[in-house]
């Protein structure tokens, strides 16, 4: 069986969270001081429920790759399950909790760029993890590369085991690191509450 590892090396890895930390500022920083223009609360009700569907199917989505990624990411290359559809299904459920944090703020401007940064970023991340992955595996992982997008599944190209390898740690592991999306909605509730309450300042308000 061949597989896909999540293939970025560690030093790769700690520079992505650093990023991720320092982009993290400047958008907190506009979601305490901004409100949404919104003011109907069948709108902004909307955005909310729709905003946390894409966090759990994040979480769920990312815990459903980890299970066939199991103790083979270095050394071997996935290519069934979600890997069959699309190349990289984890930054797919991660792209799609990035929209969740964006629907729940009840701003476009927000979820517009919540998406755009992540792109442009993860853009130079894949690429990086793709020169990675071709050394790493050569012909095998090009004919890979050919047949399954990077981004938009393809569900007819699906393929499965009969029978997978997991492994509960990493499956939990998944899952917790995961599930620091949904801090986004207790976190942007409370922000809401304090900017109505009037101990954080509103300095703008956006679409």
């Amino acid at each position: 069986m061949t597989s896909h590892p999540d293939s970025a090396s560690p030093s790769l890895l700690k520079a992505r969270i650093r990023h991720t930390r320092w982009a993290a500022l400047p958008l907190l920083a506009l979601l305490l001081t901004a409100r949404p223009l919104w003011t109907r609360p069948l709108v902004l009700g909307a955005a909310d429920w729709l905003g946390y569907a894409a966090l759990i199917v994040c979480v769920l989505g990312r815990a459903w790759c980890a299970a066939y990624i199991g103790g083979r990411k270095t050394h071997e290359l996935i290519t069934i399950g979600p890997f069959s559809v699309v190349r990289n299904p984890l930054y797919v459920f991660s792209f799609i909790g990035v929209l969740g944090i964006g629907l729940i703020s009840g701003m476009i401007v927000v979820t517009a760029l919540l998406a755009a940064l992540f792109a442009l970023y993860y853009r130079e991340v894949v690429r990086r993890e793709e020169a990675v992955l071709g050394e790493r595996f050569g012909a095998v992982y090009e004919d890979y590369r050919r047949r399954v997008p990077r981004w938009w599944p393809r569900p007819d190209l699906w393929r499965d085991e009969a029978e997978i390898v997991v492994k509960p740690a990493m499956l939990w592991a998944t899952m917790r690191d995961a599930a620091w999306f949904f801090v986004a909605f207790p976190a942007l509730e409370a922000i809401d509450h304090l900017q109505r309450a009037d101990i954080l300042p509103v300095l703008i308000g956006l679409p």
